[in-house]
């Protein structure tokens, strides 16, 4: 796939993203480790170092996220306005996403 421009403005780097989403595709194991500190184990598969400002999920082909959103995050009541913006990159049915 070729790289997105758009990810590049970000300093988002589309092939690590996708060797992360990848490596969880094939390695379970590793969404429990992910859960727990996103950062550190993106890091630790390939040396993914997270933009300022951002942070990260995993997402299964269900739209879940991994670690799960905090809740308001999309929108309450009492919050009249919100934005959020998005970054996706994946592997079969396993997405890397950078939120900001």
């Amino acid at each position: 796939m070729k790289n997105l421009g758009l990810l590049d403005q970000f300093h988002l780097d589309h092939g690590k993203m996708s060797e992360i989403a990848r490596a969880v595709y094939e390695n379970p194991s590793l969404l429990a480790e992910f859960e727990r500190a996103p950062e550190a184990t993106a890091g630790r598969i390939n040396g993914f170092t997270v933009p300022a400002g951002f942070h990260l999920h995993l997402a299964d082909a269900d739209n879940r996220l991994y670690p799960a959103e905090e809740a308001g995050t999309f929108g309450a009541a009492d919050r009249s306005e919100w934005a959020r913006m998005e970054f996706r990159v994946g592997y079969k049915t396993v997405s890397l996403v950078a939120c900001a």
